[in-house]
């Protein structure tokens, strides 16, 4: 029984070393191996380590052997393509509404689903340059909690935090709780969404309305067991309402000198990265600029409209021009 046990302990802890330490490109000898299994507790002879190759085969798990006069011993077969880690780790980076820390931790377990040889090979191949990401770092009992709600059928109540200038992140309305009937999560621009309505907390006309909140920015989510979600709006189209709420898309992208109400700086965060320098309006307290980049397009002028006169467009010329030329088109209609 002994022997049968360290058998299997033994048969393990090969296929973890080669899982971890072997590729295509990183293969390791015989002696090698030998010398691994030795150091972990489980000496081995030639023989005993051809047996067990055949054993992983025997699983299902191809051991694979370089050409040569001294061969190399690897496995190649994995669950993802390096490519495949890359494309992941890029979609981690991108994900606004992680903490640097969160994201850390996700690329290493990423990065354990490769080899020690190619998870190195990621470190020089992949760089993030000007990636936002939150200072929340429980949103993923976030996600859970709203996962949860709509598995049940269930609105939630939440706090929502809002960016004041001098003063960071505060919470909205003196810390008012939210009820929501989520009907869906979505991620746009980096970050996580949840569109749902609150007939509890909106005027007789617009309790179908769809309201859309930043996921990093709810604290404190509950889901109300006792009450039952309501039906969506009729005809919700999730990919619509984004579309038609977040998109900025144009062909053209430029550098443009913004000017907006102090007070509109959550407004200006949920859309611009955080790490966007806000200066001072030199000419008015209540005012800030803000040089950003963007897709000049009918979408944009659009979202800078819609605040009337909260946010406007100083600069370039040719940039305020189109946008006045666009707002006298709109008049003219």
């Amino acid at each position: 029984m002994a022997n049968r046990e360290n058998g299997r302990g033994r048969l393990l802890c090969l296929l973890e070393i080669l899982q971890k330490e072997t590729d295509a490109e990183h293969g390791l000898t015989n002696a090698e191996l030998i010398a691994k299994l030795d150091e972990a507790g489980f000496p081995v002879n030639r023989k005993t380590l051809y047996e067990d190759f055949r054993a992983l085969e025997d699983s299902s798990i191809p051991v694979e052997k370089s050409g040569g006069r001294v061969p190399r011993y690897y496995i190649e077969d994995r669950d993802f393509e390096i490519e495949e880690i890359m494309i992941l780790i890029d979609a981690v980076e991108s994900a606004g509404f992680m903490t640097e820390k969160k994201k850390a931790g996700i690329i290493k377990k990423l990065k354990g689903l490769t080899s020690s040889g190619r998870a190195s090979e990621l470190n020089e191949q992949i760089h993030y340059i000007g990636r936002h990401h939150s200072t929340n770092n429980d949103f993923i009992y976030t996600v859970s909690a709203l996962r949860r709600a709509m598995a049940g059928k269930h609105p939630v109540t939440f706090q929502y935090t809002d960016y004041r200038y001098g003063e960071g992140e505060i919470l909205r309305h003196d810390g008012m709780k939210y009820i929501l009937h989520p009907f869906a999560m979505v991620w746009s621009n980096g970050f996580y969404y949840c569109i749902g309505v609150r007939p509890e907390q909106s005027e007789e006309g617009e309790k179908d309305k769809l309201r859309h909140f930043r996921i990093d920015r709810m604290k404190k989510v509950e889901v109300l067991e006792s009450e039952t979600l309501v039906k969506p709006p009729k005809g919700f189209d999730v990919a619509k309402h984004m579309e038609e709420s977040f998109s900025m898309y144009g062909s053209e992208k430029a550098t443009v000198l913004i000017r907006f109400r102090k007070d509109l700086l959550t407004q200006f965060y949920d859309r611009f990265e955080q790490n966007v320098s806000v200066m001072q309006d030199p000419e008015d307290e209540g005012y800030l600029q803000a040089n950003v980049t963007v897709n000049v397009s009918p979408t944009f002028f659009a979202w800078i409209f819609q605040y009337e006169g909260g946010f406007s467009i100083c600069g370039p010329k040719a940039i305020r021009d189109r946008y006045l030329e666009h707002l006298e088109k709109a008049k003219r209609a």
